[in-house]
This record gives structure tokens, C-alpha cells and sequence, in this order.
């Protein structure tokens, strides 16, 4: 396997070579991500409830689940990333001047929200703050998409704005954070740092800069440089620490402290300082070494199985793109954020499986690996093994998975677009 690089290799005869090199590079790699994206709506996408003008993604492919199960199952916040990464197609295509495939994904995004609607029983709020977090994270940035596309916002984002803030208000707590739900007996990493970049970009830089320093009081291990799990409340006064690393945690907080300086929040320490080391323990606890000859490896990002530990990473990955592409912070920090975003999305990259869906199987002589039509692409959950190792033949496919390899190819074409 080649080594990637976020930057061609020097020896073009010429600038203009050069530039003609990077340009094709990171063409490529907006390809890859189109792919991802364009497999996960022709693979998953479905109807919510059959109701026409709605997408929603199905949690498994082939669908194996009974009724029963299919309907007391609903994986909210994966819908809610299903829409950032709609929306992150989006902008790579108004990026590259394609204001119709912009448009399309748009439309995508917008029948998302649509279909979380009817499948939540016709509203957004639920009993879940960290949930209503990262919808309200993606309704925001549809209605800044939306005005960016077409000079105005989209309503139903907007009415998603409206349901949610003071929902999330509901769940901050005068002792300082946020509760995980609505039994309000749990407050943890998993809301409050999603929460707190919500309020940021909701214009309530206070609220969020209070999330922030009572993550720091009270989840923050300085040993690891990790924020922790949470803190589960025991009686009047009394609570218990839950000591639990996870690896998404760490990057909507990278995300709140750098936008929450551009705001002039306040933080009592300091938000650059912050970044380096949690991107210090990111690299300490989340990272680890893909081995591509016995002289040479890449540094790369843990994954963490399917279920919802199939978007762990891919959330990770979202928001340390935005600390590779920060001015915010120093150029090596940058440096050892890219690297981990565009060297796992190519290892990735490397380890998917390719195959047309629409091969009529029943007909004699037919070459499964033949492709005739436009190839679907699926990604191992595990970055360290093959998708040939990890998707058995026959066995479902999770939706989770699938989507966390489109926030990190989405991730690294933001990350190698701005390089060339």
C-alpha cells in the first residue's frame, strides 16, 4: 500500500505541474467521498413510514430485524448524522462549483429532517439531550446551507432550532452541566460537549462557556488529557464519577472551544492549550499505528465495532478536520490533527469492498465482482482489518458503520481541498 499524502510530491517540472497534481489529488479524493455518501443513500435510504417527500436511513442492510423490533428501535442520533453528512456533500459540492449535485444533497438533508419528524411521532424533542444536541447541530447548519444555496433559510430547520434550544435549556442544571436525559439523574460528556457547541452556534456563548468549564471541573483528566464519561448523581450532594474514555467525546468539545474564542465566550483556561492536549490524548488513547511495510506505518484512529460505536470515530474525525483547518491553533497541532483524519480515511479507503448492487445475481454465469453499472461502495468497521474480514457474506450491514466512513472521506476531502 502507497503511503497517502495530504500534499504531491515535489517532483513536478513546474509550478503550474504542481498545482495541476494537487488539484487532481484532491479531486480524487472528493470522489471517494461522493461515493460514500451516493452508497448510503442508494443502500440505506428509505421512506419514513412510507410517507413520500421523507429519507431516513434503515439501521441495517438486509433488513433482518422482526416488526416489532424495527418499530421499538429508533436510532435518532444516527438520523441526526445522517444529515450532517448530507449536508457536508453539500458543501464540497458548492465548493466545486456543482450547484446541482449541492442542491440534490440539499434536498436529501431537508427530507432527513422531514423523516425524523414522522418517525419521532411528529415533533423533534425527545427524552434524550445529547440526541436533541446533534439535531440541533445539523438543523444549523442546514439553514446556513440553506441561505448559502438559495438566500434564505429553511423553515423546518428553523422550526427544529425553535423545539430544541429551549429543550436543551430544560437540561442545564444549576449546579453546572447538563443532563443526559430527561430522568435528569446523569450528566455527561456525551450532551454537554455537543450542547455547549449548539449554544455557541446559537449565540449564547455564556451558556456554552458554562458547559465548557464545568466539563473542566469535572471531567477532565488532566493525567490522559481525555474528558471523561460523566458524573451519575448518587443522593443530595453525592455522585460518582463514571471514569469511562470515549472517543467521540473529545471532539465536539475540540469543536465548542475553538468557536466558542472566536465568539470572545468566556473560559476559565485556555482554549488553545486545551486543543493541543486533548489532541495529545486523542493520539495517546485513540490513536495507533497501521502497519504498510515493516519499516513504515501510518497513525491512524481507533474504531470501535458497529452499533453506536460505529459513529465513534467518525464524529471524532468531523471535528478534528476543523482543528486541522483552524488558524486558532499551532501549525503542528494542525499538522498531527490532518494527519490522523486523511491517513485513516485512507486506510479505509483502501480496505472497501466495491460491487454492483443492481448485478442480476439469478442469471447464469454472472461474476459477483463484475460491476456494470455505477458501484456501491462498504467500509469495514474495523480500519485495521479488510472489509473482507469484518463483512461476512450475507450478514447485515449497519448503518452506523457506513456512515462514520463518510464523515471521514467528507473529513479528509475538507482537509486535502484546502492543502492544494
Amino acid at each position: 500500500m502507497r503511503r497517502p499524502t495530504r500534499r504531491a510530491h515535489r517532483d513536478a517540472s513546474s509550478d503550474v505541474h504542481l498545482d495541476q497534481l494537487r488539484n487532481e489529488h484532491a479531486a480524487e479524493i472528493a470522489a471517494r467521498a461522493e461515493a460514500a455518501g451516493s452508497t448510503v443513500v442508494r443502500l440505506f435510504g428509505r421512506r419514513a413510514l412510507g410517507v413520500p417527500g421523507t429519507l431516513l436511513g434503515a439501521v441495517q442492510i438486509p433488513e433482518i430485524r422482526t416488526w416489532s423490533k424495527r418499530l421499538g428501535e429508533w436510532h435518532y442520533w444516527w438520523q441526526a448524522h445522517f444529515v450532517d453528512c448530507a449536508i457536508d456533500a453539500a458543501y464540497r459540492a458548492h465548493t466545486s462549483h456543482d450547484s446541482q449535485s449541492a442542491t440534490a444533497w440539499y434536498e436529501r438533508a431537508h427530507a432527513l429532517l422531514l423523516g425524523i419528524r414522522v418517525r419521532n411521532l411528529g415533533v423533534f424533542v425527545n427524552s434524550y439531550y445529547d440526541d436533541m444536541a446533534w439535531l440541533t447541530l445539523a438543523a444549523g447548519r442546514l439553514n446556513a446551507l440553506s441561505q448559502l444555496l438559495f438566500g434564505r433559510g429553511d423553515l423546518l430547520a428553523q422550526q427544529v432550532g425553535q423545539a430544541l434550544y429551549p429543550a436543551l435549556a430544560r437540561g442545564l442544571d444549576d449546579d453546572g452541566g447538563i443532563f443526559w436525559s430527561t430522568q435528569h439523574d446523569f450528566k455527561n460528556t456525551p450532551a454537554a460537549a455537543p450542547a455547549a457547541l449548539a449554544f455557541v452556534r446559537g449565540h449564547q456563548p455564556e451558556r456554552a462557556g458554562q458547559l465548557l468549564d464545568w466539563l473542566d471541573r469535572h471531567l477532565w483528566d488532566a493525567e490522559s488529557n481525555v474528558f471523561l464519561d460523566g458524573v451519575r448523581l448518587r443522593g443530595e450532594g453525592e455522585y460518582e464519577v463514571e471514569r469511562s474514555f470515549f472517543s467521540y467525546n473529545q471532539g465536539p468539545v475540540l469543536s465548542a472551544l475553538l468557536e466558542i474564542a472566536e465568539a470572545g465566550g468566556p473560559l476559565a483556561f485556555d482554549a488553545a492549550e486545551r486543543i493541543e492536549r486533548i489532541v495529545d490524548g486523542i493520539e495517546a488513547h485513540f490513536g495507533q499505528e497501521f502497519e504498510i511495510s515493516p519499516a513504515e506505518s501510518l497513525p491512524v484512529l481507533k474504531m470501535h465495532g458497529n452499533g453506536d460505536g460505529g459513529l465513534f470515530t467518525g464524529i471524532l474525525g468531523r471535528y478534528l478536520a476543523q482543528v486541522a483547518l483552524s488558524d486558532a491553533v499551532e501549525d503542528s497541532v494542525r499538522t498531527r490533527a490532518a494527519d490522523l483524519v486523511v491517513y485513516t480515511a485512507e486506510v479505509l479507503w483502501e480496505g472497501r469492498r466495491e460491487f454492483d448492487p443492481d448485478l442480476p445475481l439469478n442469471e447464469a454465469g454472472i461474476d459477483v465482482n463484475e460491476i456494470r453499472g455505477e458501484a456501491a461502495v462498504l467500509f469495514s468497521p474495523d480500519v485495521m482489518k479488510h472489509s473482507s474480514e469484518t463483512l461476512r457474506a450475507g450478514a447485515p450491514v449497519e448503518l452506523s458503520s457506513q456512515l462514520q466512513a463518510w464523515m471521514l472521506l467528507e473529513a479528509s476531502a475538507r482537509v486535502i481541498a484546502a492543502a492544494s
